[in-house]
């Protein structure tokens, strides 16, 4: 697959949805699943607000939540108070589906936190349509502007779900353009901002060559993440060694593409001279890429602060060579 710009990938690429249904009658709870997974997303049922808010605090995460539960009105804005004061919840979409026959009016379920509301009984297509609308206003609040790629929220979701992962296999690559501020600096924030543009494309254009599922998410400024993630064991050598294929592509590609970006002196020299606010000339070298992989090959995680840790590991280990250059992460269990 080639020829996909970043805000195609945006779309196309995003980690699956997934719904937290907050429902006390299980019957209606599992309809309720059943609805939702049939629509393809991924979806939870909590037994109560206590279950639920144990879900979320516990680093599940998910993207929405359906409240539906016949308790007091107190106990339902005590909840939606809980989700709205915790800055892991704050900004979750909600959507509350209420009895029209209760006191609390719509007016009341917005102004206590939720973000939509509904009457039961709820159409189906009414409620998968309400959904739908609080998801795609989720994904474009966080969309980075400048290249249309997912930006950290999402990012942040995707992590967390590759730690939950513990079967298939998955590899996230952390991309960060070496050089950059020095690029940006001597030639100014336009010529800067093409270059981010670029690469974001390069990288969407490169990594959905793979043989898996891809996720490209922009976490800002001049880093980037590529996911690949496959429903296959995750101990099959032929997966890593087909992520290690596109990131080495990406990295050799990056090299000829940003030849573009430079005057012909600076190529011929073969790095910047720019002048430091002391006046002095200082040399800095042509922009390049390190690329940081971590795989669930060798071991698995447990926690999405071990992946970030372990890329963090890696970046420093691929900023310590010169050039464009890709690492992975080779620690076992």
């Amino acid at each position: 697959m080639t020829g996909v710009s970043p805000i195609e990938a945006a779309s196309m690429y995003s980690p699956r949805t997934s719904i937290l249904v907050i429902e006390d009658d299980e019957a209606a709870g599992l309809a309720l699943i059943s609805l939702i997974k049939e629509r393809g997303y991924d979806a939870t049922l909590a037994g109560g607000g206590a279950d639920g808010l144990k879900h979320l605090m516990s680093g599940a995460g998910c993207d929405l939540v359906v409240i539906d539960l016949a308790i007091p009105d107190l106990e339902r804005w005590l909840l939606l108070s809980r989700l709205r004061s915790t800055p892991a919840t704050a900004r979750l979409p909600v959507i509350m589906l209420m009895d029209p026959a209760e006191k609390a009016q719509e007016a009341d379920v917005l102004a206590a936190g939720a973000d939509d509301y509904i009457a039961k009984p709820a159409a189906r297509e009414k409620l998968l349509a309400r959904i739908e609308a609080l998801i795609r206003r989720s994904v474009l609040q966080s969309i980075n502007p400048l290249t249309g790629l997912p930006g950290n929220r999402q990012v942040e979701q995707f992590i967390a779900r590759c730690s939950r992962e513990t079967a298939s296999f998955w590899a996230i690559a952390y991309v960060d353009i070496d050089g950059f501020k020095p690029f940006n600096d001597n030639y100014g924030f336009l010529q800067g901002d093409e270059v981010l543009k670029t690469t974001a494309d390069l990288i969407t254009r490169t990594v959905t060559r793979s043989k898996h599922d891809v996720f490209i998410g922009h976490i800002g400024g001049d880093d980037f993440i590529a996911g690949m993630t496959s429903p296959g064991e995750r101990t099959d050598a032929w997966r890593e060694e087909d992520v290690k294929r596109v990131l080495e592509m990406l990295a050799s590609e990056f090299d000829e593409i940003v030849k573009g970006f430079y005057a012909d002196e600076d190529l011929a020299r073969g790095f910047l001279q720019v002048e430091g606010r002391r006046g002095l000339v200082e040399s800095y070298p042509l922009m390049s890429i390190s690329v940081a992989a971590v795989t669930n090959r060798r071991r698995v995680f447990e926690h999405p602060l071990e992946i970030s840790t372990a890329l963090a590991s890696v970046k420093r280990k691929a900023k310590a060579i010169s050039g464009s250059v890709v690492c992975f992460d080779l620690r076992g269990a």
